[in-house]
């Protein structure tokens, strides 16, 4: 589990970043803290860069969050404005509307009231009729998923395995997620005859093996009518080869100012991508469903640095990437703030990870056509997309232009509570909003996977099954979002996911 400072401080990090973009507006006004500056960096540098259907979301999200801001007619005129920039035009309309309504005397009134005439007659003719015939190709029924992430079964033969996943077929599961990596400290399947100490679960010529768990299991599965999605890793998926430090990814140390090792590959380095792409080509001859990416696919604000990375971003855009450039520090780590470059360079870091998903997606699909595949992705690309590209190198947005199979939202209600200090019924509520949100951007809810939690990360004792069950209705309620239960453990009312209650439940 990728862990993660408190919200408090890494809002510092983000924060302010919007006095260094280019001047836009008539008046440069403070917005109300540091996480409403954050956000308004966001949203302006999504502007800046021409993604106005996700800088009108953005803004619209500042509106929610600070309406007491003392720029808010800014920001609903800019809202507007991104909307009229996105081609939405009867959205422009009511924004502009309501924005002459509600600041009749801003100094953006007379420009608002321009550009409300523009969206109107664009608008008009927008509403001519489209016939939209859809492709067969993208009709894929029964892509809903019912299932449940396997870290390890309970019986430590496979006898008692197939009796797991007897029990949860017949309870309404139709497909496992299957831990096929082995990480230092990792706890090792009951079944497994252990080998390598750090690995992979299925044959490989390119990886240290454990033991073939995912052969032994994927025939039980078949048998009892379950999908076997493998869950594998990516960056950390350096075993065997730690102590090439070539291979390594590169950290930016805010205190010293000095480069260190960080976890993981340097996945900007085509040596260790090509690795990846073998072990996935060993994945492969294995006949699995899907692949699920681990959650090490990210980057944080440090994380990214070396040769091969600086060479990519000068060819990509013409600049150099130095530390001195992305950061600017007032003597205190919990100051940092970030320029313009670093918003850059979080976007182009964003967009290598997916590229390497996509290379990865390609390798398994030469051997596996119908393979379908689901990203982890924080609960704060959608909760705020501003910190998860600033401190994780992700965007859900971003992810949806590559066209994955399924969206796997971490909607971790005890983590998410414990780092937001909401509450539960506040984070239920946002949870909900984020299947929402989630199913809207991709199109189809089928495609977004809520995962829910089912143990405390902190104690490994488990959660209230009230709890989750509570989750899994409201989920069930959100017109056909598929889910997922993690960790699976015994003892949960499984049932629960299918569409028909157990009898007698």
């Amino acid at each position: 589990m990728i862990r993660r400072a408190s919200l408090a401080l890494l809002f510092a990090l983000v924060a302010a970043a919007f006095v260094f973009l280019p001047a836009w507006t008539v008046r440069a006004a403070p917005a109300s803290g540091a996480d409403a500056e954050a956000q308004f960096s966001y949203a302006r540098y999504l502007s800046d860069t021409g993604n106005h259907a996700q800088a009108a979301r953005e803004y619209g999200r500042f509106i929610e969050r600070y309406p007491g801001s003392p720029i808010i007619d800014e920001i609903q005129f800019r809202m507007a404005s991104a909307y009229l920039d996105a081609g939405m035009f009867k959205e422009a309309k009511a924004e502009f509307g309501l924005f002459l309504a509600n600041f009749p005397d801003s100094a953006f009134a007379a420009t608002a009231g321009q550009r409300l005439n523009e969206a109107a007659g664009r608008a008009t003719l927008a509403d001519l009729p489209v016939v939209v015939i859809p492709d067969i190709n993208s009709i894929t029924p029964g892509r809903t998923l019912r299932a449940v992430q396997v870290m390890n079964f309970v019986s430590s033969d496979y006898a008692g395995v197939e009796e797991e996943l007897r029990s949860l077929r017949v309870a309404g599961v139709n497909a496992i997620i299957l831990r096929v990596f082995h990480n230092k400290d990792d706890r090792f399947y009951p079944t497994a005859v252990r080998g390598a100490q750090a690995g992979v679960y299925f044959n490989s010529a390119n990886a240290p093996v454990v033991d073939d768990v995912l052969g032994r299991v994927l025939p039980i599965a078949r048998r009892n009518g379950l999908k076997v999605f493998a869950w594998m890793t990516t960056r950390y998926a350096d075993y065997g080869m730690e102590n090439d430090a070539a291979l390594a990814c590169r950290a930016y140390d805010m205190t010293s100012g000095a480069m260190t090792p960080c976890k993981g590959l340097d996945l900007f380095n085509d040596r260790a991508v090509a690795r990846l792409e073998a072990i996935y080509s060993d994945l492969a001859a294995y006949p699995v469903d899907g692949v699920l990416f681990q959650d090490d696919l990210v980057l944080r604000h440090n994380e990214g640095f070396g040769a091969q990375m600086a060479a990519l971003f000068r060819k990509e855009t013409g600049k150099t990437i130095d530390p001195d450039a992305l950061y600017i520090q007032d003597g205190d780590d919990a100051q940092v703030r970030y320029t313009p470059l670093f918003w850059e360079w979080a976007a182009f870091k964003n967009r290598r990870l997916l590229y390497v998903a996509g290379r990865l997606r390609q390798t398994v699909r030469l051997k596996r056509p119908g393979a379908r595949f689901a990203i982890n992705l924080m609960y704060e690309s959608l909760t705020n997309p501003a910190y998860a590209l600033a401190w994780l190198s992700q965007s859900f947005s971003a992810a949806v232009d590559k066209g994955f199979d399924y969206y796997s939202v971490m909607a971790y209600h005890k983590q998410m509570d414990d780092e937001l200090g909401t509450g539960p019924s506040a984070v239920r509520a946002m949870i909900e909003k984020m299947a929402v949100d989630a199913s809207v951007m991709t199109a189809d809810p089928g495609k977004v996977l809520i995962k829910l939690q089912t143990i405390d990360w902190k104690t490994g004792e488990p959660l209230p099954p009230d709890d989750v069950v509570r989750l899994i209705r409201k989920m069930k309620g959100k017109g056909g979002v598929s889910i997922a239960l993690v960790p699976y453990r015994p003892g949960l009312p499984f049932y629960e996911l299918g569409d028909r209650l157990a009898s007698g439940h």
